[in-house]
């Protein structure tokens, strides 16, 4: 099924958020098997028993892993992960210091698999959970399926224009946090893709497809899901 809402023209110069450096976050350069440097930040402590990948949304429209929902999302895991959790956010091809070029969600999802591939290296006995947001949900599922061995999935505000059905099936825990009132996806569509991934269903509503003023309840539904380990 096609979107029945199309996005708007991309502005020629799109406002970026604000760098933010959170808590002992370290940056990275990250090499995609198909020859880019990608640019992360990262937070990887050796007693981590998980690592959270961060997926911004689209970089035509200003997304960038400065994002709101990246970071607080980021925050969130900071202080109620401590050591026992670790994240990795990275900026896709063409954004920030990364190299390359936009890609419409296909090659960025080899940026993704680099930073699934970095956590494994670096902590190769955490689990690894990949969390997308908007345009990040594509990359970000097309890597969990593509990589193997991913834990769980979280999509935020997710389109069938991003997840086509050629992509392939995650066989892990998949879920789903819409907004209510999205202006890029119907309430119909959500619930089709929903049931199409096998995932659980979350809507926030009252809340736009940037979730402005409702960021920390995405974060209150993405952390525990995300990290079953901090779960009481």
């Amino acid at each position: 099924m096609a979107p029945s809402i199309d996005l708007p023209p991309p502005p020629e110069r799109p406002e970026l958020p604000p760098e933010v450096h959170i808590g002992d976050e370290r940056e990275l350069s990250l090499s995609t098997t198909d020859g880019i440097a990608v640019q992360a930040l990262a937070y990887l402590p050796p007693s981590a028993l998980r690592v959270v990948v961060l997926c911004h949304p689209h970089p035509l429209y200003g997304g960038t892993m400065n994002n709101a929902l990246v970071v607080v999302v980021a925050k969130r895991l900071r202080e109620r992960g401590n050591e026992r959790i670790g994240w990795l956010r990275l900026n896709f091809r063409g954004v920030g210091k990364s190299e390359g070029r936009y890609d419409a969600g296909r090659a960025e999802a080899n940026d993704v698999r680099a930073a699934i591939a970095q956590t494994r290296q670096t902590l190769p006995s955490a689990k690894v959970t990949v969390v997308g947001v908007s345009f990040g949900t594509g990359p970000a599922y097309q890597a969990a399926v593509l990589e193997g061995g991913v834990d769980r999935v979280t999509l935020v505000t997710p389109s069938p224009r991003l997840l086509k059905e050629d992509v392939g099936e995650f066989m892990g825990p998949v879920q789903v946090v819409a907004a209510g009132d999205d202006q890029f996806c119907t309430p119909e569509e959500t619930q089709e893709l929903t049931r199409r991934l096998g995932a659980t269903l979350q809507i926030i509503p009252g809340a736009d497809h940037q979730f402005i003023r409702f960021r920390r309840e995405v974060a209150n539904l993405v952390v525990p899901f995300a990290c079953p380990e901090l779960l009481p």
